[in-house]
């Protein structure tokens, strides 16, 4: 009634009135005299109105009065379209000789202005030959209905940290958009981001500071963004941009390096300055596929690509890239059924002291011979275990059984160690240290006899933090040491506190050091600075008399490489340690490879 023009038929306007007999009149004031009464003595909590056959008011209840405001004597004789704002007053008109039960949302305006919405239900009233008298209306107020309906469908298709589009809302949209493109035979562009090393921002600096980083970004990343684009967070730290229509390819490559443009300037959480980056994988309609799972897949897979060739870069997807992904999850999938199955096993190369020309050691090294692939590279399977998460179990085993090795040598050559490289992720866990403890008691190992080697990467990435866990580590009586060391970016500052006893020269500087005198002097100074602080130096990846002389002559500690021997399996090590732990210095053999 409150939104709506009242119609009433012919006969019932004014000026027909004396066409009625003043009996039928009196009945029918009558009838409505009985229905006022009957509602006020009913417990309604709705707002009730009856209005005449000319739309004024002739009753309201308290809960209609109250509701907008009004006391009920306002009201009464006032036209009941005075209750929903002027931009309602034309709405449809109700043919009153048909018209039953009428129940519909609309909005209504309070005697301060505010509109607010409602749900009304209306009844024609009639008398006993079915004339039109006036129009009953319950209101209901729907604010509150409204609000939770809102919030439900908040929680529904929108992130809570980031207030984007959630996974379900992309969908829809996504959906949408490529019925259009089709239709339209246009393209369509989808962008999958991912934030660089923010788990390690999570967990070093918190989940409350974590969040805070994300809706920063969020809002950058939306004020690059024209509307008619499509930004969504599907969770963790990976967004999703639908670009539509799409400006070109080379456009779409601008709006990418933008994106990552925007990660330039730090992010303030906190008062704190931080910084981040972003890989972006992108996907086209059609060329790289024609519905939304084909479309998700191919930026997924052009994602990895970008990643994996050092982050903070974009990739448009290709067919190659399909091939690697394919390859990526049959690999993740071979590797837990490998575990199961005993595929997985160490190989040891041996390590040799310069100056005493004694066997010191092995590096432990993982295989693993698929009975699908065959033999996987560390270089191909290490990766894919690291990003799934099975870089835990690996760790676990290689750990393990390099410790029951090295007891195995012990009887045979006391003092032999035998090192074990960590991962990032292995070393960020934060059961690591009581890991470690329980290996060492399980297997009996003494912990002199066990090294552990860490990335220079891994070892600046907290450096503060990490101090502490190798001094926990040391205090355990483990070795460590710094692999690969001179790729990475060492702070002398840090490496100084460090409780590392040895570094790793990494291979790249060792093979050409004897023709470039750039590795060579690398190569040199890092023997040098070494030995200022009291650290040994291991050279990897000798594997010439020319080599070996540069090393010895710069009295660098240890090496390994071909030049000795190549990787083994455990069983040809023992024989290994047999053969060269009982001969007297001065008939050791520096070469000794075969």
């Amino acid at each position: 009634m409150h939104d709506a023009a009242i119609d009433p038929p012919r006969s019932l306007q004014p000026g027909s009135c004396s066409l009625q007999s003043l009996d039928q009149l009196q009945q029918d004031e009558e009838r409505l005299a009985m229905l006022k009464e009957t509602i006020d003595f009913l417990p309604i909590g709705a707002g009730i109105t009856i209005s005449d056959k000319e739309g004024k008011i002739v009753y309201v209840n308290q809960a209609e009065a109250a509701m907008h405001g009004y006391a009920c004597t306002e009201l009464i004789g006032r036209p009941a379209r005075m209750l929903a704002p002027e931009a309602k007053a034309g709405g449809k008109r109700i043919n009153h000789r048909t018209a039953g039960l009428w129940k519909r949302e609309c909005l209504n305006v309070c005697k301060d202005g505010k509109i607010f919405p409602v749900q009304l239900t209306s009844l024609p009233i009639r008398n006993a030959g079915g004339d039109y008298l006036g129009l009953l209306t319950a209101c209901e107020d729907m604010t509150q209905r409204k609000l939770c309906e809102q919030q439900l469908e908040t929680l529904a298709y929108y992130d809570s940290v980031t207030k984007l589009p959630n996974r379900a809302l992309l969908m829809d949209r996504l959906h949408q958009a490529l019925a259009l493109a089709q239709r339209e035979r246009r393209e369509l562009a989808l962008l999958f981001l991912d934030l660089d090393n923010f788990k390690d921002l999570n967990s070093s600096k918190g989940h409350e500071v974590g969040d805070k980083f994300l809706q920063e970004v969020a809002a950058r990343l939306a004020g690059c963004l024209c509307d008619s684009n499509t930004l969504a967070r599907l969770g963790g730290d990976e967004f999703v941009i639908v670009i539509n229509p799409v400006p070109g390819e080379e456009g779409v490559a601008a709006t990418a390096a933008r994106l990552q443009a925007l990660f330039a300037e730090p992010f303030i959480i906190d008062g704190e300055e931080l910084y981040g980056s972003t890989s972006i994988g992108i996907a086209l309609y059609p060329e790289d596929g024609r519905d939304v799972e084909s479309l998700l897949r191919c930026a997924d897979a052009a994602l990895y690509q970008a990643k994996s060739e050092g982050k903070a870069g974009y990739q448009f997807f290709s067919q190659e890239m399909n091939q690697v992904t394919m390859r990526r999850v049959a690999l993740e999938t071979g590797m837990r059924q490998g575990l199961a199955r005993g595929e997985f096993y160490l190989y040891f190369q041996p390590q040799w002291d310069l100056k005493t020309l004694r066997l010191t050691g092995a590096e432990a090294l993982l295989r693993w011979h698929s009975a699908e692939f065959g033999m996987v590279g560390p270089d191909e399977f290490i990766p894919i275990a690291e990003s799934c998460g099975f870089i835990f179990d690996l760790g676990d085993l290689v750990l393990r059984e390099a410790c029951l090795h090295a007891v195995a040598w012990d009887g045979v050559c006391p003092g032999l160690k035998v090192a074990v490289n960590i991962s990032g992720r292995q070393f960020r866990q934060p059961d690591f240290l009581q890991t470690v403890a329980s290996v060492i008691e399980e297997t009996g190992v003494r912990p002199s006899s066990l090294e552990l080697e860490f990335t220079e990467s891994v070892i600046m990435e907290r450096a503060e933090k990490n101090i502490d866990a190798l001094q926990a580590l040391k205090k355990m009586g483990v070795r460590l040491s710094i692999d690969d060391f001179g790729t990475g970016y060492s702070s002398l500052n840090y490496l100084k506190h460090f409780p590392i006893d040895a570094i790793k020269i990494d291979r790249s500087f060792i093979a050409d050091l004897v023709t470039d005198s750039d590795d060579a002097a690398i190569a040199e100074a890092i023997i040098s600075m070494a030995h200022s602080l009291k650290l040994k130096v291991i050279a990897e990846g000798v594997e010439s008399d020319d080599q070996l002389d540069f090393l010895a002559d710069r009295r660098c500690d240890e090496a390994q490489g071909f030049y000795f021997a190549p990787p083994m399996p455990g069983e040809d090590f023992t024989s290994y340690v047999k053969r060269f732990s009982g001969l007297e210095d001065d008939s050791k053999p520096l070469s000794v490879a075969g």
